[in-house]
C-alpha cells in the first residue's frame, strides 16, 4: 500500500474513532450531570470550595484516588505561585455551569508555569476550568486531556519575541495520547504568544479548539506549533489571528507550524490572519514525512512547504495538500500567495508531493526552486492536479493535469 493510501486510511480511521469519542464523551457528560443532580458529589466530599487557597485545593486533590472527580465550585481562585498538584487518574472539573477561574495574573513578568513530569499527571482530565496567565508545561505524561477549558490574559515576558517558545499556554513534551479538545485560547494586545506547542510527542489530538477571535483576543504568534512528533491529529480548530500583528515580524510565525514530523493530519481547520510572506502562511510544513493537509479553509495566506538543511529530518516526503479553500486577495507569482515549495540546499530531498483539488481563484501554485528534483516530486502519484487557481508556475516535468 503506498503512503497516500495509508494517509487516506488514517483519515477514515480518525473519523470513525472521533465519532466513537464524541458518543463516549456525551455519555460521560450525562453521567456527570446525573451525579450532580442526585448529590453524589457532596457524599464524596471531593469539592474545592470558593475562596480556598492553593494549599487547601491541593489537599482536596490529595484525598482523591484514581478514577475520582474533584469538583470545583464557581469563583476566582488566586494563585500567586506554585502549582496544582494532580494525582494520576483524577479528574478536575467544574461543579456548576460557570467555569471557575484559576488566576495567576499577579505574576509580574510572564506567566505562572505549572510543570509536571513523569507520572504526575497521567490519565488526568482537566475539564471546564478557566486559567488566567497560567501555562502548563507537561513532560512525559500519558493520556492527559484538557477539555472545555479557557486560557486568557497570558503575559509575554519582557525582551522576548517569536523565538521564545515558552509562551504557549499548553506545552506537551514527550507525551503520549494527549488530547486538547474544545478549549478556547486568547492573547491580548502587547502580550502575543502561542496557544499550544506539541513537541517530541506521540499520538496527540488537538481538536475542536478556538484559538483567537480575529480581533482583540487574537494576538497570536502561532496557533499550534508541532515539532519532532509522531502521529498527530490537528482537526476542526478555528484559528483566528488579529491581522494587526502582520506589521510586526518579531511577533509573526505561521498559523500551524509543523516540522521534523512523521504522520500529521491537518484537517478541517479554519485559519486566518497570517500574512502571505516568509514569516506568515496559514500552514507551514518543513522537514518531515507523511503529512495530509486536507479540507482546511484559509484566509489571507495558504500553505508553505519547505525543506531546510541542518534538520534531523533531511527530507520532505509523502505530502498531500488537497481539497483546501484558500482565499487570496490578489494574484502574486511567488511561493507565499497560495501553495509553494522551496528547498534551500542541493543535498537533501523531496519525495512524492501531491497537490490536488484545491480552490484558490486568486492564488498561486509555485514549485520552481532550483534544487527541486522533478522525478522525486512526481514519485508515488505526486504532481499537481485539478486545482482551481489564479497562477500555475511549476518546474518543467512536474506531473500536472486538470488545473484551471
Amino acid at each position: 500500500m503506498n503512503e497516500f493510501l495509508k494517509l487516506l486510511a488514517l483519515n477514515v480511521l480518525f473519523v470513525s474513532s472521533s465519532c466513537k469519542q464524541e458518543f463516549t464523551e456525551g455519555f460521560e457528560n450525562k453521567v456527570a450531570s446525573s451525579k450532580t443532580e442526585i448529590g453524589i458529589m457532596s457524599v464524596a466530599n471531593l469539592t474545592i470550595e470558593t475562596g480556598m487557597t492553593l494549599a487547601q485545593m491541593n489537599s482536596v486533590i490529595a484525598a482523591a484516588n484514581a478514577g475520582d472527580t474533584v469538583w470545583v465550585e464557581a469563583g476566582t481562585y488566586y494563585i500567586p505561585s506554585g502549582k496544582i498538584v494532580m494525582k494520576s487518574g483524577v479528574t478536575l472539573q467544574r461543579k456548576t455551569a460557570v467555569n471557575p477561574i484559576f488566576d495567576g495574573t499577579s505574576v509580574a513578568n510572564g506567566m505562572l508555569t505549572m510543570s509536571y513530569y513523569t507520572g504526575q499527571i497521567d490519565n488526568c482530565l482537566i475539564r471546564g476550568i478557566t486559567f488566567h496567565n497560567i501555562r502548563f508545561n507537561i513532560n512525559s505524561a500519558q493520556n492527559l486531556r484538557f477539555m472545555y477549558c479557557d486560557f486568557d490574559y497570558g503575559k509575554r515576558p519582557s525582551g522576548t519575541d517569536k523565538n521564545f517558545y515558552q509562551d504557549a499556554y499548553i506545552q506537551l513534551t514527550g507525551t503520549d495520547s494527549a488530547v486538547v479538545d474544545n478549549c478556547n485560547f486568547y492573547r491580548r494586545s502587547g502580550n502575543s504568544g502561542r496557544a499550544i506547542w506539541n513537541t517530541s510527542a506521540t499520538n496527540s489530538k488537538i481538536i475542536n479548539n478556538d484559538i483567537g477571535d480575529g480581533g482583540s483576543l487574537g494576538y497570536f504568534v502561532t496557533g499550534i506549533n508541532e515539532s519532532l512528533t509522531n502521529n498527530t491529529i490537528i482537526q476542526a480548530n478555528k484559528i483566528k489571528r488579529n491581522p494587526a500583528l502582520n506589521t510586526d515580524d518579531a511577533q509573526t510565525d505561521h498559523g500551524i507550524y509543523a516540522h521534523s514530523f512523521d504522520q500529521v493530519l491537518i484537517k478541517y481547520n479554519t485559519i486566518s490572519g497570517w500574512p502571505p510572506n516568509a514569516s506568515g502562511g496559514s500552514v507551514k510544513a518543513r522537514n518531515g514525512q507523511n503529512i495530509s493537509i486536507f479540507g482546511n479553509n484559509m484566509t489571507g495566506s495558504g500553505v508553505l512547504l519547505y525543506e531546510y538543511s541542518g534538520s534531523t529530518s533531511p527530507f520532505l516526503k509523502y505530502v498531500d495538500v488537497s481539497y483546501n479553500t484558500i482565499d487570496i486577495t490578489t494574484n502574486v507569482n511567488d511561493i507565499y500567495h497560495g501553495i509553494g515549495y522551496w528547498r534551500n540546499n542541493a543535498t537533501d530531498m523531496e519525495y512524492s508531493i501531491r497537490i490536488t483539488h484545491n480552490k484558490m481563484p486568486n492564488g498561486t501554485i509555485n514549485f520552481i526552486g532550483t534544487n527541486l528534483d522533478v522525478s522525486n516530486f512526481n514519485a508515488s502519484s505526486g504532481g499537481v492536479f485539478d486545482n482551481d487557481m489564479g497562477i500555475l508556475n511549476i518546474k518543467t516535468g512536474i506531473n500536472n493535469s486538470g488545473n484551471f
